[in-house]
């Protein structure tokens, strides 16, 4: 018998909404996989330059995703501004005959942890009965997108500390948009959930104990990006680790000066014109902030002496703006959670810090992605955030797998009183 088509109403999601970039067409096309629920995305990228529409990596996201649910697509292409997604209502998840290995290939430097954020959800909840292996190739040091040691270092660890299985990442090649562009790849192993997430609490951070810069630039700076990092790591480590420290009754950790626990690695870039660094600080409770830069400033040669120490001073800068407002995730971390806080069961909530000033208000805005993503959430699965948190939906991975009860799932989503227009 051939399935059912699916009756209901796409939801329509305009793609100019606040933050009006891909991040909004990422949550839609994960959450529209996982739930069946189809979706119309018109004006795509809307507040981007160039004329917006899907680039070569949007258009991964969507094919693949499409294929993974049986989607009936209309108007995918590149440069597309608009586009329909209709999944199957009936079809269970296909990843098990996969054999546990994919591969999402792009042929452009697109930002591969970029891939990773819409499709990961839907492996996550997939049912898939034993890990996954996903190898994407593309960049994995790209200009405006998480980079592969953010990921590795900041959003794996807070993943598994919400209760998402452990993850594994491996670079096999980087791929850089900087310099001369390169296409790279790398392969991440997921472990699916089998029952429903958790509601999970992100409210105690608790106080820094550790910050590890992780530096990529050419080889011959090594000595360079050392020196300023020491530095700044005498001068501001009160302000990295708190007043605590001062304190000689608490252990300390042995670390660049035999007080704090601090940690540089450096890689060679292997290209006079790609630089990069990130920052990362962890708590007593496992939270991790992360701040980076992908140098994207003109670089002549000759007059590169300059380039380390601006990095490290605003890098560093960055990170300590994210300690000294108390919150339990850095502005980057805060959108990639909340589909997670929309799929859980029960109610989440994630800390996003208090204003130092008072002339400010009192909590930190989210930012007009993390906006983007609870906007989509709501409108798709019919959650409500409210100061950092909501009930979720309460996905059970065990339905998605067998492609049964999604007419039961459906009739609870549309019982939250989603809007179709």
């Amino acid at each position: 018998m051939p399935p059912k088509p699916n009756l209901l109403l796409p939801i329509h999601l305009e793609g100019s909404h606040l933050e009006g970039g891909g991040q909004l067409l990422r949550v839609a096309l994960g959450l529209s996989a996982l739930t069946k629920k189809p979706i119309h995305i018109t004006n795509i990228r809307g507040k981007r330059p160039g004329g917006g529409g899907l680039k070569a990596q949007h258009l991964t996201c969507v094919q693949w995703l499409g294929q993974a649910c049986s989607a009936r697509l209309s108007g995918v292409g590149l440069k597309s501004k608009e586009i329909t997604f209709i999944p199957s209502p009936n079809s269970p998840s296909s990843i098990d005959s996969l054999g546990g290995d994919i591969r999402i290939t792009q042929n452009t430097p697109g930002s591969i942890d970029l891939v990773l954020q819409a499709v990961l959800p839907f492996l996550l909840f997939s049912g898939a009965a034993g890990p996954i292996r996903l190898r994407v190739s593309g960049g994995t040091n790209v200009s405006n997108s998480p980079s592969h040691e953010y990921v590795a270092e900041v959003l794996i660890p807070m993943l598994e500390l919400i209760g998402i299985p452990r993850m594994e990442a491996q670079v096999h090649s980087r791929g850089w948009s900087q310099g001369s562009t390169r296409v790279g790849s790398a392969t991440f192993t997921i472990t699916p959930l089998t029952t429903t997430l958790p509601a999970f609490q992100l409210t105690n951070r608790g106080r820094i104990e550790h910050v590890k810069a992780i530096v990529i630039a050419p080889r011959d700076t090594e000595r360079d990006f050392r020196d300023e990092l020491e530095v700044m790591f005498e001068r501001r480590a009160e302000r990295l680790f708190g007043s605590i420290h001062a304190n000689s009754n608490v252990d300390r950790q042995p670390g660049l000066d035999g007080e704090y626990d601090t940690e540089i690695t450096f890689e060679d870039s292997r290209h006079e014109k790609r630089y990069y660094i990130l920052l990362v600080a962890t708590s007593t409770t496992g939270i991790k902030l992360g701040r980076d830069w992908l140098y994207d400033q003109a670089i002549r040669p000759g007059k590169t002496e300059r380039i380390p120490g601006t990095m490290v001073k605003k890098v560093s800068d960055d990170l300590l703006a994210e300690i000294a407002h108390g919150g339990c995730v850095d502005e980057f971390m805060r959108d990639q959670l909340l589909a997670y806080q929309a799929l859980a069961e029960g109610r989440s909530e994630v800390r996003g810090g208090l204003h130092t000033a008072p002339s400010e208000g009192l909590t930190i805005e989210p930012s007009l992605h993390a906006k983007t993503a609870m906007w989509v959430a709501e409108r798709m699965v019919g959650v409500e955030f409210d100061d950092g948190g909501c009930v979720g939906l309460g996905f059970d991975p065990s339905r998605h797998k067998d492609g049964e009860d999604i007419e039961d799932l459906t009739k609870e989503i549309e019982a939250l009183n989603v809007s179709a227009s």
